[in-house]
């Protein structure tokens, strides 16, 4: 058997007798892998990060906002104006059949007055429907819950309360069920907001929501500027528009064709466009791994015709003595492939130790957490078979060509 144990053991053997070149060799493959598992881990985390707060939005969902009519339309002179109104927006779902749900979420123009007991805190509120859930997918903490369809046809005065607001008031104090005022008027308090320590509702930490019912109440039935709906799963965007210009035209007065009067934007446009942006950037962090790791396989291609060119008389001597060409390809090629597995799994090694440490601290929140997959070892094993096999290929056919005759003299 050509790759007997003595033979791995020689070749072990040269490696030793050259040390710096050696060592030289397996730390370029070493860092060329750390930069790919490294840079891979970072971008698979970006990706899942950026991912993640986009599906937040449900990708399916329109904006709409009010605008200025291009053309006169009945009689109505071109430029005018409009509001949408609270209570015409939540009963669009009843109003046309291609709305699945609307979520509209807005602050109240003047700042609120909240308060507990002696502690008070002053913060606009927004007020929502049940929907407004299943747009953001904001989390609730165990315990509690959003407002839902009962709350509105009971017109219960209820609130939830982000993370902020609860420490405000409240502290550590479990507060489900207590009763908070605003504007002196008071609300219990059903819900409240998980602060996951990464950002994920970070920005909602400051916020306070009430029903539509419950702020129409406090503050009348206001207009809004824009709002957020969703059509029916068997509903096409184009159609969808049509049917709320139609509708909305037909109410405040526009042609249904005028695309000024009335704004649409379906996030699912760009939606796909956000997601293969994403993975690009994830193989361009590949490629600049990778591209690292082949420098390094260059050196390893150099440091090969360094060794045969030393040991050009030795090789030669072999061949006169019996050895085949097959039998001294096989032990250059064995001997780049084993510098190549041995900064490869140095290489590895490292890159596991600083993903452990990064997923151990605190990173930005848009950075994600990193994570290695078994994919990303997968491919840099892969890439390192293919890398070795090409470092040790040429210069091992070149020692296996070499004629015994020429090298010994």
């Amino acid at each position: 058997m050509y790759l007997s144990i003595f033979f791995i053991r020689q070749i072990l053997h040269e490696m030793w007798l050259h040390k710096l070149r050696s060592s030289l060799a397996i730390f370029c493959i070493a860092f060329g892998t750390f930069a790919v598992v490294v840079l891979l881990a970072l971008g698979d985390g970006f990706y899942k990060e950026s991912y993640r707060n986009i599906v937040e939005i449900a990708d399916n969902s329109c904006f709409v906002w009010r605008g200025n009519s291009s053309k006169s339309y009945q009689g109505y002179p071109k430029g005018q104006t409009y509001n949408f109104k609270i209570s015409d927006i939540v009963e669009l779902p009843k109003a046309l059949k291609t709305v699945e749900a609307v979520a509209p979420a807005s602050e109240a123009r003047q700042s609120a007055s909240i308060s507990y007991e002696s502690k008070k805190y002053s913060k606009n509120i927004y007020w929502v429907t049940p929907e407004f859930l299943r747009t953001t997918k904001i989390n609730i903490a165990p315990g509690g819950r959003f407002i839902n369809q009962v709350d509105i046809e009971r017109q219960a005065r209820v609130a939830v309360l982000g993370d902020k607001v609860k420490t405000i008031l409240f502290g550590k104090q479990d507060v489900l069920g207590l009763k908070i005022s605003i504007n002196n008027v008071p609300f219990t308090v059903i819900g409240i907001l998980i602060d996951d320590k990464r950002g994920k509702n970070g920005s909602r930490g400051d916020d306070v929501f009430i029903s539509y019912k419950s702020y129409i109440s406090l503050y009348g039935d206001q207009s809004i500027p824009f709002f957020l709906a969703l059509p029916k799963p068997e509903i096409g965007s184009i159609q969808f528009e049509k049917s709320l210009r139609s509708y909305f035209g037909q109410k405040y007065h526009f042609d249904k064709d005028d695309k000024e009067a009335m704004g649409f934007f379906d996030i699912s446009e760009i939606f796909q466009y956000i997601r293969w942006f994403l993975i690009s950037l994830q193989l361009f962090l590949a490629v600049c791994g990778i591209m690292t790791l082949a420098v390094g396989s260059v050196g390893v291609a150099n440091i090969m015709f360094l060794i045969i060119t030393e040991r050009t008389y030795e090789i030669g001597l072999r061949k006169a003595i019996g050895s085949t060409d097959r039998q001294i390809f096989l032990q250059l090629l064995l001997e780049a492939l084993i510098i190549i597995g041995v900064g490869g799994g140095i290489g590895l090694a490292a890159s596991l130790f600083v993903i452990i440490l990064l997923q151990s601290i605190t990173l930005p929140s848009w950075l994600g957490v990193p994570r290695l997959s078994w994919i990303t070892v997968a491919i840099t094993i892969f890439v390192l078979a293919l890398i070795g096999l090409v470092a040790g290929f040429f210069p091992a056919r070149r020692a296996a060509k070499i004629d015994p005759i020429e090298a010994l003299t």
